[in-house]
């Protein structure tokens, strides 16, 4: 198509940042910064000078804004200015309703009689979460808190549940964020260096009022070449979670048995305040083993009316 023929752009001031990527762009020197506020946006939108613009296009392909720079052939027509496309419209109804109008409360199941159990600390957490409904698990492999993490791989997949090992512990909370805004009780397992790249991310939850179960056996930091039982977390994250806004319910087990049973009540509070709740256990805690009873009931978890929905794929 020939320079003439090309359709030149043309500016929605209220959609321009003054980013200038467009004047980088432009061949022909055709755009300058500009020298007006726009009074919608409090910004200074650029200004086009098209005596010598040959349609090339290079500047609407470097506008990071989908309306900021468009061709004359997209210009609004007299009918008005252009107006964003409800998605109602584009796409339908929801598939899926949001069950809005309350929640669907929890059930809790009898379980039968057993003989006690001889657990580590990290399976005693991970038995616990499940008797707690908890069925999806994101995390990334760090010792010593790693078999909790390998029991969930191996038992989810029978009960319906998800196991995702993420590609590191920053990947993983945000994943948790996903999973608690769904409104579905969900953990991970990891240790201090892990935990501390999840604070940003626990600083997310926090803010969004978004459940979550972390289980932090401890050992010493920073991250490289030490593995030794630690108990350095409790200030962390008692006093310095997240930016220091923050705070999250923090319970401290003794047991394998409290393991067990702080789990299972950690979700339990973990939704009824929607606030994330950290389990600190050391490094000895993690992988030392001691006589654990289970409960008499689990729980089958329903949905909060706050969860966000999804559409039916």
């Amino acid at each position: 198509m020939s320079a003439l023929l090309r359709p030149k752009p043309f500016l929605e001031p209220q959609y321009c940042k003054g980013c200038l990527r467009c004047i980088e762009a432009c061949p022909r020197h055709c755009i300058t910064p500009g020298t007006a506020l726009n009074s919608a946006t409090g910004l200074v939108p650029v200004e086009l000078h098209l005596e010598n613009c040959n349609g090339c296009s290079l500047c609407l392909q470097a506008c990071p804004e989908p309306y900021g720079l468009r061709l004359e052939t997209d210009r609004p027509g007299p009918e008005g200015d252009f107006v964003l496309e409800d998605p109602a419209k584009l796409f339908g109804e929801k598939c899926v309703p949001n069950h809005s109008e309350g929640d669907l409360p929890d059930d809790r199941i009898a379980l039968p009689a057993c003989e006690p159990m001889v657990l580590k600390g990290t399976y005693a957490a991970a038995i616990g979460a499940l008797l707690a409904g908890c069925r999806h698990v994101f995390g990334y492999p760090i010792t010593p808190s790693t078999e909790g993490a390998e029991l969930m791989a191996r038992i989810l997949p029978k009960l319906n549940g998800s196991f995702v090992q993420a590609v590191s512990e920053v990947a993983a909370v945000n994943m948790m964020y996903g999973a608690g805004g769904a409104g579905l009780p969900c953990m991970t397992f990891t240790s201090s260096p892990g935990f501390s790249l999840m604070l940003e991310g626990i600083s997310y939850m926090i803010g969004a009022e978004v459940p979550g179960v972390f289980v932090n056996i401890m050992r010493g930091g920073p991250g490289l070449g030490n593995i030794a039982p630690e108990q350095a977390d409790i200030k962390l994250a008692c006093r310095g979670l997240g930016h220091g806004n923050t705070r999250a319910i923090v319970l401290a087990p003794s047991t394998p048995q409290e393991m067990l049973d702080l789990t299972a009540e950690a979700f339990a509070l973990s939704f009824r305040y929607r606030n994330p709740v950290v389990i600190l256990g050391d490094g000895y805690l993690g992988q030392m083993t001691g006589t654990v009873r289970l409960p008499a009931a689990m729980v089958r978890p329903g949905l909060p009316a706050w969860a966000v929905w999804g559409d039916r794929a």
